[in-house]
C-alpha cells in the first residue's frame, strides 16, 4: 500500500477519533485511491494537490468509521468539507501526511486541526511579521526555548487550527491578526516539545465569538513538523 499510517500525536481524548497517512509517492495515492468515491476532487490539479486531497477524504472514511459512522464528507460550496449531521471534524494536509479528526456533535461544538513542516532558519522575517506581531514573538521568545523561526510555526499552526474550528460557526475568512497569542506553555517531550498556546480573539468573529475571547490550541513538535488542535466544548 502507498499510504503508510502517520496517526495524529496529538491526543485530544475519547471523543475525538482520528486517522492519518504520509504521502510519499503521490502518483501512487492517485492510482490507489482512484476508486474513491471522493465529492469535489480537482481534477485540473497538479498531483500533489489530487493526492492530498484524496489521502484527506481517504483518512475522513477511516475516523468516522470509527466513531461507527458510514461514509465520508461530501463537499460545500465553499470547498469546506460536509460532514454527515451528527458528526463534526477537520482535515488537515502538511508535513508530508494527510490527517482527519472527527467528533460527534454532541461531545463538541468545534474541532480544527493542523499540521505543518517547521519554518526553517532562512524564513524571512516579513513571513514572521505577517504570522505575529511584534509584541506575540516578543511573548513567545520569553515563553518558549525553541528557535524563533519554530516558534512562530506553531503560532501558525495554532491559529490555522482555531480557523478551521470556528469557522463552521462563524462563516467568515479571518487573517491572522484576527486571532493573537497571549500565552505560551511547553516542556520537552522526546526529541521536541509539547504544550498550549493561548488565543485571544482579537476582532469580533461573529455575535457569540467576540474581541477578547480565549481558546487554547494544543501543539505537540518533532525536529521537523507541528500538529495543533483546537477543541470548543459544548
Amino acid at each position: 500500500m502507498s499510504l503508510a499510517a502517520a496517526p495524529l500525536g496529538l491526543d485530544l481524548g475519547p471523543a475525538v477519533k482520528s486517522a492519518g497517512f504520509a504521502l510519499r509517492d503521490y502518483d501512487a495515492v492517485i492510482a490507489e485511491l482512484a476508486s474513491l468515491a471522493a465529492s469535489g476532487l480537482p481534477e485540473r490539479a497538479v498531483p500533489k494537490r489530487r493526492a492530498e486531497f484524496l489521502a484527506g477524504r481517504f483518512a475522513a472514511g477511516q475516523a468516522l468509521a470509527l466513531l461507527g459512522v458510514a461514509g465520508m464528507p461530501g463537499r460545500n460550496d465553499d470547498g469546506s468539507p460536509r460532514w454527515p449531521e451528527p458528526v463534526i471534524g477537520s482535515i488537515t494536509h502538511g508535513a508530508g501526511r494527510a490527517i482527519c479528526a472527527v467528533a460527534f456533535a454532541s461531545e463538541l461544538r468545534g474541532l480544527g486541526i493542523d499540521a505543518e513542516r517547521l519554518m526553517n532558519e532562512s524564513a524571512k522575517d516579513e513571513i514572521f511579521a505577517r504570522i505575529c506581531s511584534r509584541e506575540e514573538r516578543a511573548l513567545l521568545a520569553r515563553s518558549l526555548s525553541s528557535p524563533e523561526h519554530h516558534w512562530v510555526t506553531f503560532a501558525f499552526s495554532a491559529k490555522e487550527s482555531l480557523y478551521k474550528c470556528l469557522y463552521p460557526l462563524v462563516g467568515q475568512f479571518m487573517d491572522f491578526s484576527a486571532a493573537r497569542v497571549v500565552a505560551a506553555v511547553a516542556e520537552p517531550r522526546g526529541s521536541g516539545v509539547s504544550g498550549e498556546l493561548t488565543l485571544e480573539l482579537s476582532v469580533d468573529w461573529s455575535s457569540e465569538f467576540v474581541r477578547g475571547r480565549r481558546l487554547g490550541a494544543r501543539f505537540i513538535a518533532s525536529d521537523d513538523h507541528v500538529e495543533s488542535a483546537v477543541l470548543l466544548p459544548i
